[in-house]
């Protein structure tokens, strides 16, 4: 392959010849003769005369340079060490989880696990599901499932413990009543697994039950969603 770079040094060329025949092309527009002076000089500020010989010399050295141009070929080595490959390889920044700065761990976060209140003769207890479940899932972390058995300490001996799941509004009504109560059930699990002498009543609510607004004029409300997604155990006050 060729690359052919010679009309430069061509156009070059052309000027210089052109500038020889004078600004105007005439014989008679030199301008006045100086007394005593060579008449082919003339004081005229616009007339450039190059010397004849540079032109000539010019000329080959530019026809040389030409020809030494259109002879060159470029190989492909050549190419090779031209051409940039960008490579995935090559990236900056190769993001991993292992990399992340933020681990979320329930001794970490500012929202307490449970929260107790009294109702009359009862102990509700409210446990976050944000800090008993993955996003979405119905599976006590192992860190929740060993507070949920810690919980059971504290309930009465052979006493009655409604465990009742909600959720927030985000999703269908159907799908959050079935996360309410397969998570009101693996709360239950645990505390019967931890105190067989305990009657478990289980119901799941689903989004119906809020103790916060899910919206705010109209505006989503991440607080208040997240205090809707609870379980709730209840059981007679010691």
């Amino acid at each position: 392959m060729r690359r052919h770079r010679g009309a430069a040094a061509v156009a070059v060329a052309v000027l210089l010849v052109a500038g020889a025949a004078g600004p105007a092309g005439a014989a008679g527009a030199a301008g006045p003769v100086v007394s005593g002076a060579d008449p082919s000089v003339t004081s005229s500020p616009g007339d450039r005369t190059p010397d004849p010989t540079l032109v000539e010399d010019a000329a080959e050295d530019l026809a040389a340079d030409r020809a030494r141009i259109e002879d060159t070929t470029i190989t492909d080595t050549m190419r090779a060490a031209a051409v940039i490959d960008l490579a995935a390889d090559d990236a900056t920044h190769d993001l991993r989880t292992d990399d992340s700065t933020f681990v979320l761990r329930a001794e970490d976060s500012t929202t307490v696990l449970e929260t107790e209140r009294q109702e009359e003769d009862d102990t509700v207890v409210t446990l976050t599901s944000d800090l008993l479940f993955d996003f979405g899932e119905a599976t006590l972390t192992a860190e929740a499932e060993a507070a949920v058995a810690d919980l059971a300490g504290d309930v009465p001996q052979d006493a009655t413990v409604r465990v009742d799941g909600h959720t927030d509004a985000i999703g269908s009504d159907a799908r959050n009543l079935t996360l309410s109560k397969k998570r009101a059930h693996a709360v239950a699990d645990v505390l019967s697994d931890a105190r067989p002498d305990l009657t478990l009543e289980v119901e799941g609510h689903g989004e119906s039950d809020p103790v916060a607004a899910n919206e705010v004029e109209g505006d989503d409300n991440p607080a208040g969603r997240a205090l809707n997604r609870r379980v709730e155990v209840t059981y007679p006050t010691g």
